[in-house]
């Protein structure tokens, strides 16, 4: 695991050509536990149908959105912006 901001890191997974990313979900931090499909408020995103352009440093395109919460943003120079 890799971390690219306080609340997201990136990990390749085995047969994978790109990173999967998780982040920490606020939006999930008030959802009781036995409503949640694992434990705390991590959630993953596979990056399979992006544009890997670079592996070293990072850079996806096109930009990555987690609906949960809304986080938005793109991986460009080994560097999280946000959108």
């Amino acid at each position: 695991m890799t971390k690219l901001a306080d609340d997201m890191y990136f990990g390749w997974l085995a047969n994978e050509a790109n990173p999967t990313f998780w982040h920490w979900c606020s939006a999930l931090e008030g959802v009781p536990e036995d409503h949640r499909v694992h434990d705390g408020c991590w959630v993953a995103a596979g990056t399979s149908a992006h544009t890997l352009v670079s592996r070293e440093p990072l850079h996806l395109e096109p930009s990555l959105l987690w609906p949960c919460c809304g986080t938005h943003g793109f991986v460009r120079d080994g560097q999280w912006e946000a959108a």
